[in-house]
């Protein structure tokens, strides 16, 4: 007897319905952080809805979610249009979940402009690719989400070592990629891994994201691995400061990221 597959995050995309401001959704049990909706899908999803409501936005540049309350399975997403500039458009999605706001997400858009100045600065790490690297254990305990993606540790610790490194660089993607815009899969993809200041713990405790920002480089052409350093800035008072840089498989930059971690231990 085998396991029933894992919903798809292509699946959970084509359930969405309404347009024109606000689209409703299921996210499945398999999707969830303890008593919330993963991250990652609930700005997946977000960015969905704008798409769905406002299609001739140009290309994402910037993305800030700020994580309210717990988004349990049945969400709403009420889509408004804040400024369309010249230079940049931006949008907010309030993520509403029993009858709660649970998420709010302001994403910027940004069409391609002449410019005189440009570098792409900073070298790729030389590391393992995914298929030299170990699979980033995951605890028996661990969040359901995990099983959507596959994980690889191409450098640093192990979650829950007592490591005094509060540093991963991980290989990362979905398991199930067919059907699926690199957009989406890219801002789900993003939020997968554990906070890095989670390879400094001895035992078990919980975790929560309180804000995640990512400024986007470059969006990726496809839904293939992705390079993630993800570093623990600064830990004291029950918050983690976490930054994280993203690459693809050729080195390139794709976005940098910040997160703002509670720490219940």
């Amino acid at each position: 007897m085998t396991d029933d597959p894992l919903p798809s995050l292509a699946s959970i995309l084509g359930s969405l319905t309404g347009s024109d401001g606000r689209v409703s959704g299921h996210i499945p049990a398999d999707w969830m952080q303890g008593r919330t909706a993963f991250g990652g899908i609930t700005a997946a999803l977000a960015l969905a809805a704008v798409r769905r409501s406002l299609p001739d936005l140009p290309v994402l540049r910037s993305m800030q979610v700020s994580f309210l309350r717990p988004i349990t399975e049945e969400v709403t997403f009420d889509v408004t249009l804040i400024r369309a500039g010249r230079t940049a458009s931006f949008v907010q999605v309030d993520c509403i979940s029993g009858d709660a706001l649970g998420a709010r997400c302001t994403f910027v858009f940004g069409g391609p402009r002449e410019s005189a100045y440009t570098h792409d600065y900073g070298p790729a790490p030389e590391l393992p690719g995914p298929e030299d690297s170990p699979e980033l254990i995951r605890r028996s305990n661990g969040p359901s989400f995990f099983r959507n993606f596959e994980a690889r540790l191409a450098d640093g610790a192990q979650l829950g070592t007592g490591s005094d490194r509060p540093e991963m660089v991980v290989w990362t993607r979905l398991a199930d990629r067919e059907g699926l815009d690199p957009e989406l899969a890219f801002i789900c993809n993003a939020d997968n891994l554990p906070p890095a200041v989670m390879t400094t713990f001895t035992e078990g405790a919980p975790i929560s994201t309180v804000t995640w920002g990512v400024d986007i480089a470059r969006m990726p052409d496809n839904c293939d691995w992705q390079l993630t350093r993800t570093t623990s800035r600064h830990s004291a008072d029950g918050y983690s400061v976490q930054e994280m840089q993203i690459r693809d498989r050729a080195g390139r930059l794709l976005a940098n990221a910040q997160q703002l971690v509670a720490l219940f231990a």
